[in-house]
């Protein structure tokens, strides 16, 4: 009360007005989302496995009648991305930019598509600064200006999740039900999207086994609901493989098998990286944190960015992993983030308060700081096959031969016959009586150490397209061979 009997004026505080213009802010968060997906989105050259979204997309979805052969019931998946990006193609034609436009959108709607349920369980501060971390996130804007599957892959598996734990919070068959059918489309996008359903289950079991208070609603029919699609696929998986010798859903899955690239260590080493070490450690505390206080929604949201990760350290003993196999976890770990700057916000009073915004800017300084280098020095994290092929072409004559790591990608810069370098014979009885051209990519490309002895022997090293990143070199050499006159 003032002296005079007046009202003291409220002063509106900062929750007050994060929920009043929350739409306000989200849609500017938005809108740099769109400014860093859509920059230079062209630019970059294809690498390998965006040929491969090419040869898929032309051979299976470039025309409508194509399209319908190739989804159920004739085949298992629905690959929702690997469509749009066949649709863009078919409409746009076949470009750097059209066949990345369908995963650009994609990454752009998944702001406001992580915003809304975040919102709806944790309030609408956690899910601006979620919003806001997943915008400027690095590895998000990369997969995002790739005409690959993972950014798709990441919005179903992350809705799938969600979708589930509404239904066990609130007992919801349907939700349920929502949730498996989500978690087809991301499975439809990859299989590895199986990496993500066990953290339905032992977040269940946590639940039964630890003193955390249960939801109030919580019945045996749940578990019933999440098993029985588990135990459908597992009986058409062992009448596939009895009755028609092959794996319905698993054909491939012995190309990885046995196939071990990295170690444990260098494979969370590499996941730290690209998610970020800063959040990596305050998702881990903040995930510890919550769970050791027995919240709930925490805990499922812990379980989602961590048991993924142990899981894939654990396979990379005995299969072919990668990074990027996880990348569906960094959601929940920007979730977890923004949760520790909520914590520290509600527990600080006064000047105290400027340690979470401080925490708040050093989160987006470090990835602003990274997607400098990824639009400025880092040729969007790929290898220069366009400008590689581009300076061939212009320095080599018809009847050269052409040898790369990847020729699938020559034959489509190119448009001539491209071989592969694991073709060529170092061991050869005499030399080639014609100019032969050796591109090679450092990042994915494998040479056997007896032809690079020959190319260092026999060969001049004609030019280097640089990119490194901090992890590695992305490198493109290219060496002729010129016969003695």
């Amino acid at each position: 009360m003032m002296a005079g009997g007046g009202q003291v004026e409220q002063q509106p505080t900062a929750d007050g007005l994060l929920h009043k213009y929350h739409w306000l802010l989200l849609a500017g968060i938005t809108l740099l989302a769109i400014v860093l997906r859509f920059y230079k989105l062209g630019e970059w050259s294809f690498w390998i496995d965006e040929i491969f979204t090419i040869g898929r997309a032309s051979a299976h979805y470039s025309s409508l009648e194509l399209a319908l052969r190739n989804i159920p019931p004739h085949t298992n998946w629905v690959p929702v991305s690997l469509l749009l990006i066949s649709g863009a193609m078919n409409t746009l034609g076949t470009s750097e930019w059209s066949v990345r436009l369908a995963p650009a959108i994609i990454g752009v709607l998944t702001i406001p598509i992580l915003y809304l349920p975040t919102r709806k369980i944790f309030g609408s501060g956690v899910a601006l600064i979620s919003a806001l971390l997943l915008a400027v996130s690095p590895w998000h804007i990369m997969w995002s200006q790739n005409g690959r599957f993972y950014v798709a892959l990441m919005l179903f598996s992350f809705l799938a999740l969600i979708t589930l734990y509404f239904g066990i919070e609130r007992n919801r068959p349907s939700y349920l039900i929502v949730g498996l059918l989500l978690f087809y489309l991301a499975l439809s996008e990859r299989t590895i999207a199986g990496l993500l359903l066990p953290v339905v289950f032992v977040y269940l079991i946590i639940l039964v086994l630890l003193p955390i208070p249960l939801p109030q609603r919580l019945s045996y029919r749940i578990f019933f609901i999440l098993v029985l699609p588990v135990i459908g696929g597992v009986v058409v998986e062992a009448h596939s493989l009895l009755f028609n010798s092959y794996s319905r859903f698993f054909g491939d899955f012995d190309v990885f098998v046995g196939q071990i690239n990295q170690s444990p260590v260098r494979l969370l080493a590499s996941i730290v990286w690209r998610l970020g070490l800063a959040t990596v450690i305050l998702g881990t505390v903040a995930g510890l944190y919550l769970s050791l206080k027995k919240q709930r929604a925490g805990l499922f949201v812990f379980m989602g960015a961590a048991l993924p990760v142990v899981t894939i350290c654990v396979m990379s003993l005995f299969l072919f992993t990668v990074d990027r196999y996880v990348f569906a976890t960094l959601p929940f770990w920007l979730i977890l983030c923004a949760l520790a700057i909520q914590q520290l916000w509600e527990k600080l009073n006064g000047l105290e308060k400027l340690w979470p915004i401080g925490l708040l800017i050093l989160l987006v300084t470090l990835s602003m700081g990274e997607n400098w280098l990824y639009f400025s020095d880092q040729n969007g994290g790929r290898p220069q096959w366009r400008e590689a092929l581009a300076y061939v072409g212009e320095q080599s004559s018809p009847e050269d031969l052409i040898y790369a790591t990847w020729p699938e990608v020559g034959h489509y810069y190119l448009s001539d016959d491209v071989l592969n370098i694991s073709n060529f014979d170092p061991t050869m009885p005499t030399l080639p009586d014609h100019p032969v051209w050796f591109v090679l990519d450092e990042s994915t490309g494998w040479v056997a150490p007896a032809t690079q002895h020959w190319l260092d022997t026999h060969t001049e090293l004609k030019q280097i397209f640089i990119v490194r990143l901090p992890s590695k070199s992305m490198d493109m050499r290219i060496y002729l061979y010129t016969p003695p006159n």
